[in-house]
């Protein structure tokens, strides 16, 4: 491995300057530009067909998110359902448990928009309907619950008891709305905010963008990664505290907007009426980024907008835990255009790259990759 980013940083030469007194690692564009240096090679385990009538007879309809615990055990949950929300599969994907009740009592949830391991035998399940949080034990045995902040349609538990939101702004603008995202304590006390970002509106009195700002909200063991893509190619780095510890910066060449991604915008916008319509613009490139997630161990993998040589595959950048560019993995699509349905699906743990897609059909499907 060693040997592996000493070759990489000869490829890719790295500038390390102090700004307003944090560090900035600036990742240049390697001499011989065509190269994809990679850092590891995924071969496909099994994949788990989240349609499958097991899972349907049970309730499970729309698979939003899943989490992984130590033991391998996969946790998929449902942002609504007539019956249960999480759904507990083992490692090779067959159906243990089904908890998480519909339904307004103790214990009972009725819209999930974010399910987190809070430690090594406990997950939390966030209702933003009722503005609560429940808490089960693996085994889906009702623990306690609390009520949550409003405004809170994102709250990420840590392991340390804190929590990560995002609080959507109604701006007085007509033109975008604001997301701005914070470390909050045990009490949703805020310690330290992080970042925003905007979305912006159909609007027929102004212009507004095609393409919303795209974002990355990634989590490791003890950093947190925010990134918007208004600000270019440009990662910042926090400890748990919230303390801004790194910058992290890449240079890039612009992907051009293609025909095909402007067809597919100019069909997402044919529903609305023309005095809308005439107000977008249309950009000449793609942001830097799509999305992006971390591993425990703090490397951060940027998906860009550069298709990889496997058709539906995107190349992602990966930074090992100091911010250096260590190389390229090329993974599955699974948030292009806002199309991703949320912060992290497609995740490392325990040795393993489990990758949240949709199959040809349309259906959603987990699909486990070893590390080679």
């Amino acid at each position: 491995m060693l040997a592996t980013i000493a070759c990489r940083e000869k490829t890719s030469p790295v500038e390390k300057t102090i700004e307003n007194g944090t560090e900035v690692i600036v990742n240049h564009l390697p001499s011989n530009r065509n190269l994809k240096p990679r850092i590891f090679d995924l071969k496909q385990e099994i994949v788990i067909d989240l349609s499958s009538d097991e899972f349907v007879k049970h309730g499970l309809s729309d698979p939003a998110g899943f989490e992984v615990d130590s033991e391998g055990n996969i946790y998929v949950w449902t942002q609504a359902s007539n019956q249960d929300f999480v759904y507990k599969l083992n490692s090779s994907g067959a159906l243990i448990s089904a908890f998480a009740r519909q339904g307004q009592g103790p214990g009972e949830v009725q819209f999930v928009t974010d399910v987190g391991l809070i430690s090594r035998d406990e997950l939390m399940v966030v209702d933003s309907r009722q503005g609560k949080s429940v808490f089960f034990d693996f085994n889906g045995n009702f623990l306690r619950q609390r009520l949550l902040l409003k405004n809170l349609p994102v709250v990420i538990p840590q392991k340390n008891g804190n929590f990560i939101t995002a609080n959507l702004i109604a701006e007085p603008s007509k033109i975008f709305n604001s997301f701005i995202y914070n470390i909050r304590g045990p009490d949703f006390e805020v310690i330290k905010e992080i970042g925003k970002g905007k979305y912006y509106k159909p609007n027929p009195e102004q212009k507004f963008p095609a393409i919303n700002p795209t974002g990355i909200l990634g989590i490791s063991t003890n950093l947190i990664f925010f990134a918007n893509s208004e600000k270019g190619y440009e990662i910042e780095v926090f400890d748990k505290s919230g303390k801004l510890i790194r910058i992290i910066r890449k240079e890039f060449i612009p992907v051009p907007l293609s025909g095909k991604d402007k067809e597919a915008l100019l069909e997402k916008y044919a529903k609305f009426p023309p005095e809308i319509k005439n107000k977008v613009v249309y950009p000449n490139v793609l942001p830097p980024f799509q999305t992006g997630f971390a591993d425990e161990d703090g490397r951060l993998f940027v998906m860009t907008n550069e298709e990889s040589d496997l058709r539906g595959q995107y190349w992602h950048d990966v930074f090992d835990k100091e911010g250096l560019f260590i190389g390229r993995v090329s993974i599955g699509n699974y948030g292009t255009y806002g199309k991703s349905q949320g912060f992290l699906f497609t995740l490392l743990r325990n040795g393993l790259l489990y990758h949240f897609r949709e199959n040809p059909a349309g259906f959603k499907e987990i699909v486990v990759y070893k590390i080679k």
